[in-house]
């Protein structure tokens, strides 16, 4: 028997197995440590893609928006914020700094502090976004495919946007990361319910992650290009939160650059699925709403009729991070796919952006059993999502075996919301 652990989060957890039945250990890839992090950030601002350096392509005396990611991603801005101010302030010291949170909440000041910096709140204006205020958010244009882009104000008003965010792997727009930051980072509820929803009625899940030619990265770029979205900084991170790769520029020709990148680090490649894979959810431990992400790449590293075993904190519970949707999902998780698309077809779903969770999930749920390990969900929440509950990792291997057979084969994903496996000569 072998010791394991992994970081769920908050706390490490270990868990002993036969280790002659582990037949992968999916763990990020790491580029080379080459030079120090102030440098590697300096020398990708002096090398934008399809753009011009950042000090040159603000215009003098111009207003600028700096809109910033939220705690539920891991982007670590207050390292990179005060080269960009750097930069920015040569040109112009009209800055405003505003968060994207897309339907989630706003932000707390304890996560405002981590993710942006104390030093830098007390220098610039701060807008902590919040999506409920409808009032803030501006009508722009109507897409070809009838996407209403309503846009936070302060978006408009700036004469320069700069978006910095993320690239991972993405249950919705194949990887995050680009215009994302402004849809649905900045955009109105009713922005983001329309593409999300077109995203999950219309294609399915395991076809759009790790995928760019999908139909909602189609739609974001295309409001990123009509509500003058500027420049993007996005980072490719380690699990320690480490910059593996920065990328500046023009918000697709940086963005693509970077999804390369991630591609060879974020899916590590395994010569076939497990019969039981031990899925890690961090770093999209704080609800299930963003759990989702981790539960959906695990079913690429499981065999079909298999057993995900699912380690989730759920410090903010089933949906304590986006609470506008929980009633959406405790009324469409029980329902049946076609009792949901009825009830669209008769125009009586209120939150669109809730009930494709319930989609995607439905979607998902049959291709493997779900046994799950957390403190943090209620017995009801179980229910809901149709999970067998463990109290720990031993006791849901055990369960997993008696319906698999002693020598299942073993698979672990150990930060399995950003990793998305492929098997060996699969594309």
């Amino acid at each position: 028997m072998k010791e394991y652990k992994m970081n769920t989060g908050t706390h490490e957890i270990s868990f002993r197995l036969d280790e002659k039945q582990v037949i992968y250990y999916a763990a990020l890839a790491e580029l080379p440590k080459k030079q120090e992090e102030a440098r590697l950030i300096e020398e990708a601002l002096d090398h934008p893609y399809g753009a011009e350096k950042l000090e040159d392509a603000v215009p003098e005396g111009g207003r600028v928006a700096i809109i910033v990611d939220d705690a539920t991603r891991p982007t670590p801005c207050a390292r990179i914020l005060p080269h960009l101010l750097a930069r920015i302030e040569q040109k112009t010291k009209d800055i405003c700094i505003m968060t994207a949170p897309g339907t989630h909440r706003p932000m707390s000041e304890k996560e405002l502090d981590e993710k942006i910096g104390r030093e830098i709140l007390e220098r610039y204006p701060l807008l902590n976004v919040d999506y409920t205020k409808e009032e803030d958010y501006e009508y722009v244009l109507t897409t070809e495919l009838g996407t209403p882009v309503d846009l936070h104000k302060e978006v408009l008003k700036a004469d320069f946007v700069l978006a910095v965010g993320n690239i991972v792997p993405h249950v919705v727009v194949g990887w995050s990361g680009g215009a994302k930051t402004i849809q649905p980072g900045v955009s109105a509820r009713r922005t983001t319910d329309y593409t999300h929803w077109i995203g999950a009625v219309k294609t399915n899940t395991m076809d759009i992650v790790g995928t760019l030619d999908n139909i909602c990265r189609k739609e974001i770029d295309y409001i990123g290009s009509q509500v003058n979205l500027s420049y993007i900084v996005n980072t490719v991170l380690n699990e320690k939160k480490e910059i593996q790769g920065l990328f500046c520029g023009h918000f697709i020709e940086a963005h693509r650059a970077g999804v390369e990148l991630a591609e060879q680090l974020l899916c590590p490649v395994i010569d076939h699925r497990a019969d039981i894979v031990i899925a890690n959810a961090a770093p999209c431990c704080f609800d299930f709403w963003q759990a989702f992400k981790p539960y959906a790449f695990a079913q690429f590293g499981v065999k079909e009729g298999g057993t995900i075993i699912f380690l989730f904190e759920a410090s903010e519970g089933l949906c304590g991070n986006a609470p506008f949707h929980l009633p959406a999902l405790k009324k469409y998780m029980p329902m049946t796919l076609e009792e949901i698309l009825k009830e669209a077809e008769e125009g009586k779903i209120e939150d669109e952006v809730g009930a494709t969770n319930a989609i995607n999930h439905h979607k998902l749920i049959n291709h493997a059993e779900i046994i799950c390990v957390s403190d943090g969900l209620a017995d009801e929440d179980y229910e809901l999502l149709k999970f067998k509950k463990a109290s720990t990792v031993e006791e849901a291997v055990e369960m997993a075996k008696a319906r698999l057979g002693e020598n299942a084969e073993i698979g672990m994903i150990p930060f399995c919301g950003e990793t998305l496996v492929k098997v060996k000569g699969s594309k």
